[in-house]
Parts: structure tokens; C-alpha cells; sequence
């Protein structure tokens, strides 16, 4: 780091736990480790006026009153289903005040038609939903939709103290040597990632398949938005970065520690970080998302927009599962009743290994399948 003052260079003084410049003697102090604190990060009224607010296109708003999600759509769309939940849903009649407006953004790769395909091939394989489920048509308004993150890079000064080990001597021989440390480490992070929607934040469903790389990341366009919805933000800028640097960075942090110290392990740290040229990137992913409808309850589907993996949840057939118990207690009771027990045990054994190499049989050519179609439906793109 170089002095404020003259531009020297910035050594760090154990005793006064603070770093002196080694040409004028200036010197910064920061916090003790035993401190806890973390402090700095953005000036985020700065960061938000020099973000902007013009996203290049009119949206109107849409608000589910069923879940609470809320949509920017295009301006000529009146009404529409909710891809969160299946509800039908209002726009607003006016255009929706967008906030700020996203710096990048990762298109849409993979169309509606490979998505439908996968989720009935797949499907097929729920063998303990309902079979109107399992074999119908009940993929409903399969929407494309962008999920808003926000990513951050910083960089950052810690200073630490705690007991680190080195492991001496080799095989049966092997221990840990401990040692009382205190130092000081500087650690650049990027592409710290954070979803700004709450419902994919934590839900286990829908996660996945928004999580991207930052090498699928291009300029924001305002054309990549047409006939596009997107999720507004509702995790903020500020909260989203508190997040990051109170529990996301905390490990990466301890990690810093350690690897200054050489040391293969450590334990009872305690740190206190300074984070300075810090800055953001306003993000939108993108996902397919539908609501299927069954039996008066919602079923959620979401796969990714650029490699098509997905999740989805599916009814459980009660009268399949009543079925095989019944079953199961009617084979216990013959096996017993005709004193068969070794016989009926091996017949059942015989029973589920076939049932198993029939469903990997059918997952394989399944599998297949789907890998012969993804090379064509990729071939096509490419070739677009």
C-alpha cells in the first residue's frame, strides 16, 4: 500500500499496529485484531448516482399479491401469469421507476423449446408423482426471467492474531506444532457474488440455477431486456455488501491468515479488516421459471438460461405409496405364513436388482438422448 502523503511505500509496525511509511514516517493506523471490526467498503450514495438509473428500455411494474414478487415487463404487456407462483397478475398502469440500472448481464443461451424437452424427459423418471403428473402436459408458462446479483471486488488490510500449526515429522510421527502469531495481511477479492433476489437467496430449488461465471458476463443492453422480464431487486446494494464482507469473506479472510503465516491450520483467530477500492457490478442472470398447477397446489420449475440445468418439485402420489407399503406388509405376512423365509428373501433381492438395472438401463438411454439433442440444439445456436 503507498502513503497518502508521499506515495512511499507502507510497512506495517507490529508495535504500534499501524503501517509506517518508510520516506516520510507517516504513519496509518488501524485496528487491533481482539477489535473485531470491519470497516469500510463504499461511499454507496456515490456508487449508487454513478451507477444510473437509465436502463435503455420503459418496463411497467408487476406485483404478485399471491408471493410478493415483483417483475419488470415490457410496457405493451396488460396481464399475465406470475412465473414465481402461477397466479395471474395485474401491471400497473404506469411505467415502473427501475432504480438503478444493471452494468452487465448474461443472455439468454438457451431457448423455451430444449427446457420443455428436458423437463418431460426427465419427468418420466418421477415414479412416485401422480401419473397425470408424471406423463401429462402440465409445464405451464415457462417464462424467461433475470435474476438481479450484485458482484463486488475489493481489497483489503487485516491485521490478525491466533494460534497456527505446523505439522512436523512425517507418517505415525506426525503432530502439530503451535505458535502464538500476530501479523498483517493485505488480500484482493473478486467476484464476490450475491443474489439480490430473496427468493433465490436461500431457496434450495432455485439457487442453483442462477449461479453463473463471471466469464459469461458482457455489457448490459438494453435490446437483450425485449420481451424479457426482470426481478427487481430486494436485497440492496448496501445490505448485499454487508452480506459479503460480515459472512462471505469471513473464511477467504482466515484463509489469508494462514497462508501469511505458512502455517497448515490454524485456530482462535481474531481479525479486524479494513476494505478500500471497493467496487460493484450490477448483474442480471438468466432463468426459465414456471409454476406447474396440480391438485389446487403449485409446483416450481427453474432451469438456467445459459446451460439448461434445472430443478423442479413434484406431488408426491399418495396412492402409490399406500400401494408398496401395502405390498410390502402382504410380502412379510406370505413369507412368514408359508415358512418361505430364505426362499421369498431371494426372490425379493432378485426382484430389486432387476428393477434396478431396468431403471439404470432407461436412465442411461435417457441420458443419451439428452446429450445427442444438447450437441444438436448447441450446433444450431452456434450456428445462428
Amino acid at each position: 500500500m503507498k502513503c497518502a502523503n508521499c506515495g512511499g511505500t507502507l510497512v506495517y509496525d507490529v508495535a504500534r499496529y499501524g503501517l509506517v511509511c518508510d520516506h516520510c514516517g507517516q504513519v496509518k493506523p488501524l485496528h487491533r485484531p481482539e477489535e473485531g471490526i470491519l470497516v469500510g467498503g463504499m461511499d454507496f450514495n456515490a456508487a449508487i448516482a454513478a451507477a444510473g438509473s437509465h436502463w435503455g428500455v420503459s418496463k411497467k411494474l408487476l406485483a404478485c399479491k399471491s408471493c410478493g414478487a415483483q417483475l419488470l415487463c415490457d410496457m405493451e404487456q396488460m396481464s399475465g401469469m406470475c412465473p414465481f407462483c402461477g397466479s395471474a397478475v395485474v401491471l400497473s398502469a404506469e411505467e415502473a421507476n427501475c432504480g438503478i440500472a444493471p452494468n452487465a448481464i448474461i443472455p439468454f443461451k438457451i431457448p423455451k423449446e430444449p427446457i420443455e424437452k428436458r423437463f418431460y424427459r426427465w419427468n418420466k423418471f418421477a415414479f412416485w408423482s401422480p401419473e397425470k403428473f408424471r406423463r401429462g402436459k402440465v409445464l405451464e408458462n415457462l417464462t424467461p426471467v433475470y435474476v438481479p446479483y450484485w458482484t463486488f471486488e475489493t481489497d483489503s488490510i487485516t491485521t490478525y492474531t491466533g494460534r497456527f500449526g505446523h505439522t512436523v515429522g512425517i507418517g505415525d510421527s506426525a503432530r502439530t506444532q503451535w505458535t502464538q502469531r500476530t501479523g498483517i495481511v493485505e488480500k484482493h477479492f473478486s467476484s464476490k457474488s450475491v443474489c439480490g433476489s430473496r427468493k433465490f437467496f436461500n431457496d434450495p430449488l432455485l439457487k442453483p440455477v442462477s449461479r453463473f461465471s463471471n466469464s459469461d458476463l458482457i455489457p448490459y443492453e438494453p435490446e437483450m431486456l425485449s420481451g424479457m422480464s426482470a426481478e427487481v431487486p430486494t436485497i440492496g446494494l448496501e445490505e448485499a455488501w454487508n452480506y459479503v464482507r460480515l459472512v462471505d469473506l469471513k473464511k477467504d479472510i482466515m484463509e489469508a491468515c494462514r497462508a501469511n503465516e505458512h502455517a497448515d491450520c490454524y485456530s482462535n483467530i481474531q481479525y479486524s479488516t479494513e476494505f478500500y477500492n471497493t467496487s460493484f457490478k450490477y448483474v442480471l442472470a438468466p432463468v426459465w421459471l414456471s409454476g406447474c398447477k396440480y391438485g389446487g397446489k403449485i409446483y416450481n420449475v427453474a432451469a438456467s438460461g445459459t446451460n439448461g440445468s434445472g430443478n423442479c418439485n413434484r406431488p408426491l402420489s399418495i396412492a402409490k405409496l399406500i400401494t408398496f407399503l401395502v405390498l410390502l406388509i402382504a410380502y412379510i405376512v406370505a413369507a412368514n405364513i408359508l415358512n418361505m423365509g430364505p426362499l421369498f428373501v431371494t426372490l425379493g433381492i432378485a426382484a430389486v436388482v432387476a428393477a434396478l438395472i431396468i431403471y439404470v438401463i432407461m436412465f442411461a438411454v435417457t441420458l443419451s438422448s439428452q446429450q445427442r439433442d444438447e450437441g444438436t440444439d448447441y450446433s444450431k445456436l452456434k450456428n445462428q
